[in-house]
């Protein structure tokens, strides 16, 4: 009685496991699935080149990123070609207020030919310091109302640079509201 009462309990068990789609490799299979249909869409191609590095081909455009961990640090838009933007992204190494005083430590991990110029045009009392290659540590003042940071950035290419002048913005939550 015991015997037939237990492979009871685990076919019933198993039956809505698989009824009920319990399967363990299910999600896998579906984000394989989601990955492939967007890999073979009508007129896309996006195909990895190095580590971190990806272009994603639709019609006469390329869009091509580089991502660490998940978080864009490059992205630039080519059409017929001719490159149309390029945007550098800081990875933001430590941010704190103290006092009044807002802290950012942000660097550039991807090397640039050129340069790049930021601003901050929500909070105009503001020091920029350079720390190192492409490293830089900003001081907001008067920062007490402050819950993100916007960043006003431009890109100016060297003489012998590929990349073009880009003006673009990027914001960094300081605390979510």
């Amino acid at each position: 009685m015991e015997a037939k009462l237990g492979k009871s309990v685990l076919l019933l068990f198993l039956f809505c496991w698989i009824g009920s789609g319990c399967n363990p490799n299910k999600d896998a299979k579906n984000s394989k699935r989601y990955l492939e249909e967007a890999i073979s869409a009508p007129n896309t191609n996006v195909s990895p080149r190095k580590k971190g590095w990806f272009e994603e081909e639709e019609g006469d455009s390329t869009r091509q990123k580089h991502l660490e961990d998940n978080i864009i640090l490059y992205e630039s838009l080519l059409v017929n070609g001719a490159r149309i933007y390029n945007k550098f992204y800081p990875q933001i190494l430590d941010a704190f207020l103290f006092e009044d005083k807002f802290y950012l430590k942000a660097r550039f991990p991807l090397e640039y030919p050129g340069q790049i110029q930021f601003t901050f045009p929500e909070y105009p009392d503001y020091v920029v310091t350079n720390t190192g290659k492409q490293a830089y540590q900003v001081v907001i003042n008067d920062a007490l109302d402050l819950n993100r940071v916007l960043f006003q950035l431009q890109y100016i290419p060297s003489t012998e640079d590929s990349l073009v002048s880009t003006h673009y913005s990027f914001t960094h939550v300081v605390f979510a509201e």
